[in-house]
């Protein structure tokens, strides 16, 4: 049974995820690009192009979520749909010029926020940030798979 007390590490990253989401909006305000779908721009627009699979890998999120967000790019005309020349049977997305010229429109706006915040946080602090994100997603991961392995709990009728 869970316990109550203080607010778990995982709080404190909801927390920041909700001040990332405020300085985002803030940074891309008069921009009309959807805030919630600025990194999949990013990606698409300075990795890309991706197949859809390699998407959602290198975003951490299922299949069907960035085949919809990829369809709201694409009905904006930012995103297509392009032949894989690798495999006949998929295909790429990459983003349009209109695409790309929102994300060099937006992409500047954002990272001078983004790299005013590392600036006030330091060498260090951001390396040291950085380190305890990736242990944090490790042992989310460590948990789940532990979890996984463990019999579900019984139920009282």
């Amino acid at each position: 049974m869970a316990r109550t007390g203080p607010p778990t590490v995982l709080f404190e990253v909801f927390w920041t995820q909700q001040k990332r989401k405020h300085l985002l909006e803030t940074a891309l305000d008069g921009v009309p690009l959807p805030p919630e779908d600025y990194p999949i721009y990013v990606l698409i627009g300075a990795e890309g192009p991706w197949t859809p699979t390699g998407l959602a890998e290198r975003l951490l999120m299922p299949l069907s979520t960035v085949i919809f967000r990829v369809k709201r790019l694409e009905g904006r005309g930012h995103a297509e749909r392009v032949p894989n020349p690798d495999d006949g049977r998929s295909f790429l997305i990459r983003l349009t010029r209109d695409g790309q010229r929102l994300l060099d429109r937006a992409r500047p706006a954002f990272r001078d926020y983004a790299e005013a915040v590392e600036a006030r946080l330091g060498e260090d602090g951001v390396e040291a940030l950085r380190n305890g994100l990736v242990a944090l997603r490790g042992a989310i991961d460590d948990e789940l798979v532990a979890r996984e392995a463990e019999p579900a709990p019984e139920r009282v009728p």
